[in-house]
């Protein structure tokens, strides 16, 4: 839990203290990941949100800091966030817009590091993917990895009450679950690291530990607001103009917390407090851990909790939900909404668009889909729950209109089901069999495609009795798990029929490239929900246009221009080889907002993937055991773009790097034998850009192929038209500068 201005007080009261990492060796750490991760300076890269995806150093990285806890002799311990209740109020958010529309702006004008700065202040690189895939891959390297089911803080504190750590590193608001000595920096680089200490802090301010709590929530946290006085200097008189913990502090000593509860300018602003006060009082003390010695998930200290605590954290869910999100295999996202009946979208993208918001409403059927999977495994409330979708403009009415549309009434949803789930039957001996048929060591979509479609032309045994009644089966093994999981997929994509026949979607997508099969699942997901074209996307809101000097085309526009944004954004989904460094080329405006969706959209099927799983592991958990360590690791092999080790497919979004070299490409004006030069220099971070390219050219002709065979069967000609004429513009710069696959 953050608490304003604690660390900076604590520093200047001398509160700080240095040691000696020696004094660490042998050590288990119990590490809050979030703040740790954080604290790697290495990992900020200002343009990671426009760009989208995860920034290809990550992995190096955090390596590196793994490396150097091996070397001094420190087990860390990772300590994930799980079911926290979302905090209660945002600031600054306004401040953020503006940053936002600076940078663009700062761009347009080629002032780039003055656009970092700002991208940099209205972005935060550790966004729910980027903390996704550090997970998994921090259990692909062997190291002890938990997501606490609620807090991690908590959970901390848990494990060093009960001697599992030695000692806690994260921020120092760890000392209000009476942590006595917390880690909040380590520098491996000079050997030493700062602590703090809860008595020391306790003796020099000369107060008990409730009252430090209580001057915490008097200063403010994410949870409960500043106490107002404290920020009009009306005990601080000689530094009136900046808010100083200090006050808080004398406040508190001058009496309880309640007695400050009564002294508000109005009743509105007293309950808005005294709300936040309470429900931070109750997630310090009373916050859900999973207790080791019984392995349950219960309240951290207190043996008495309020009686509307389950609307604070939601309804208790059954152990085996927990124990799949302690593991990693279901992230906390799905099972939150079940046990609160909300689902916060509170992430505003970089640029807001009416696109972005239309699909995140349209996406909502994947979501129910995914709730539906696991709700079934648990009592009959949770599989009727109506669950409450609100979005980052849901949060802030005062400042956006409720919809694309300014309506302003709620979105509910809730679990759905398959109206007749197919009854997948899957064979050690029928899966080798495949596996040696098509000549492949890995279970993906393009061999569970290519195997259903044999199947399916010769009555095979895998198609026999699919859809009669009965629950979907497979032998004890870790290829028939991922086999069943990706079938499981298949259908809920629709790529599969619920017939158990063909598609036309599948029936396209299974003669894709092995390496092309993701991005064309991709490519034809967004074109099922209406958002890949070339049309210019439209303001979220009338009234906030975009930046003006980003000079961004409006609707309608012509044929040159229409190809452009669509050559772009198609090839955008194609990784990139790239080197550990920042990205330090163009970013482009509307790419940025493209991405946005591609983000939520593999969002969506990486949860759908997770349900899919679960579903099955819940049945039995026993077979858990099945999965690797590093079953959805999507860490990269050197100088190879796509990942190596996942047993599922972790859809991890791509940059957009791709499709700013595409723009260089189709507008280069130099001649054929300078071009190849050209773009390395320009494009430093890329590994081959040039190599890429042609990789990307694949893509679209690919791409080409799927939407010429589904064009009159499923309604897409205008599409098909469109990617005619930029394969049209393609071609003719394609053959000036001699670019062929």
């Amino acid at each position: 839990m953050r608490v304003r201005h604690l660390q900076s007080h604590l520093s200047e009261q001398e509160l700080i203290h240095p040691g000696k990492l020696e004094a660490l060796c042998g050590l288990r750490v119990g590490i809050d990941a979030i703040y740790w991760l954080r604290s790697i300076q290495a990992l900020k890269d200002p343009f990671a949100d426009a760009l989208g995806g995860v920034p290809p150093g990550i992995f190096g990285f955090v390596d590196k800091e793994l490396n150097y806890f091996r070397k001094h002799c420190i087990t860390p311990v990772f300590v994930f966030q799980g079911m926290a209740p979302g905090p209660q109020h945002s600031m600054f958010i306004s401040r953020m817009d503006q940053q936002m529309e600076l940078a663009w702006t700062h761009l347009a004008q080629g002032q780039k590091s003055e656009a970092q700065k700002c991208f940099a202040l209205s972005t935060s690189r550790i966004n729910g993917d980027f903390v996704y895939f550090i997970f998994h891959h921090l259990k692909h390297r062997g190291c002890e990895v938990i997501q606490a089911p609620y807090f991690a803080g908590a959970q901390l504190a848990h494990l060093s009450e009960h001697g599992i750590v030695n000692t806690v590193f994260g921020p120092p608001g760890l000392l209000l679950y009476s942590i006595q000595r917390v880690l909040i920096h380590i520098d491996f680089q000079h050997q030493t690291f700062d602590w703090v200490d809860l008595d020391s802090v306790l003796n020099k301010w000369q107060i008990q530990t409730d009252q430090f709590i209580d001057a915490c929530m008097l200063a403010g946290t994410e949870y409960c607001l500043t106490y107002p006085y404290l920020n009009l200097g009306t005990f601080q008189p000689a530094s009136a103009a900046r808010f100083n913990f200090d006050a808080a502090i004398y406040l508190i000593k001058q009496a309880p917390l309640i007695n400050w509860m009564q002294t508000f300018p109005t009743d509105d602003m007293k309950n808005d407090h005294m709300d936040g006060y309470c429900m931070c009082k109750v997630l310090i003390q009373s916050s859900p851990v999973l207790h080791l010695q019984e392995n349950t998930v219960r309240p951290l200290g207190a043996s008495v909790v309020p009686c509307d605590f389950k609307s604070i954290m939601g309804e208790k869910l059954p152990d085996g939900l927990y124990y799949l999100m302690l593991q990693g295999i279901i992230s906390h996202k799905l099972p939150q909404a079940l046990a609160k009946g909300e689902w916060m979208d509170k992430s505003q993208p970089l640029v807001d668009t009416a696109e972005f918001r239309a699909l995140i409403s349209d996406l909502q059927e994947y979501r129910q889909y995914a709730l539906g999977l696991i709700a079934r495994h648990l009592n009959a409330g949770f599989a009727k729950k109506n669950i409450v979708c609100r979005a980052f403009w849901d949060l802030h009415p005062g400042r956006q209109a409720n919809s694309i549309h300014g309506c302003a009434e709620q979105r509910i949803i809730q679990p759905k089901k398959l109206k007749r789930g197919l009854r997948w039957r899957i064979n050690k001996d029928a899966v080798e069999a495949e596996m040696r048929r098509q000549h492949v060591d890995k279970i993906d979509f393009k061999f569970c495609l290519r195997w259903h479609a044999h199947e399916f032309h010769n009555e095979g045994q895998l198609y026999k009795d699919i859809t009669k009644f009965g629950e979907p089966t497979f032998s004890n093994d870790r290829f028939s798990l991922a086999a069943l999981v990706h079938f499981m997929l298949l259908e809920n994509l629709e790529l599969i029929a619920d017939d158990g026949g063909m598609t036309v979607l599948g029936n396209v997508l299974k003669d894709s490239p092995r390496p092309l099969q993701e991005p064309c699942l991709i490519a034809l997901e967004m074109m099922k929900f209406g958002v890949l074209n070339g049309e210019p996307f439209e303001e979220a809101q009338p009234d906030r246009p975009f930046p003006e000097q980003v000079r961004y085309p409006r609707a309608p526009v012509d044929s040159h221009t229409k190809s452009m944004l669509l050559l772009s954004r198609v090839m955008s989904l194609v990784p990139m080889s790239l080197k550990n460094d920042m990205w330090n080329a163009d970013v482009d405006f509307d790419l940025a907002a493209f991405h946005s969706l591609v983000r939520i959209l593999k969002r969506a099927l990486r949860q759908l993937t997770e349900a899919s799983l679960a579903s099955v592991l819940l049945k039995d958990m026993q077979r858990v055991k099945l999965l690797p360590q590093g079953f959805m690791c999507a860490s990269h092999k050197k100088d190879d773009n796509l990942p190596h080790s996942s047993v599922l497919p972790t859809f991890m979004p791509p940059r957009a790097c791709m499709g700013i070299v595409c723009q260089y490409f189709l507008r280069y004006q130099g001649n054929a034998a300078s071009f190849s030069r050209d773009l390395t220099a320009h494009f430093p971070c890329c590994t081959q850009p040039k190599e890429d390219l042609k990789y990307a050219l694949l893509f679209w002709e690919d791409l080409k192929r799927c939407v010429d065979s589904i064009a009159e069967p499923l309604g897409a000609e205008e599409l098909a038209e469109d990617i005619k004429a930029a394969s049209a513009l393609l071609l003719q710069q394609q053959q000036k500068l001699g670019i062929f696959p």
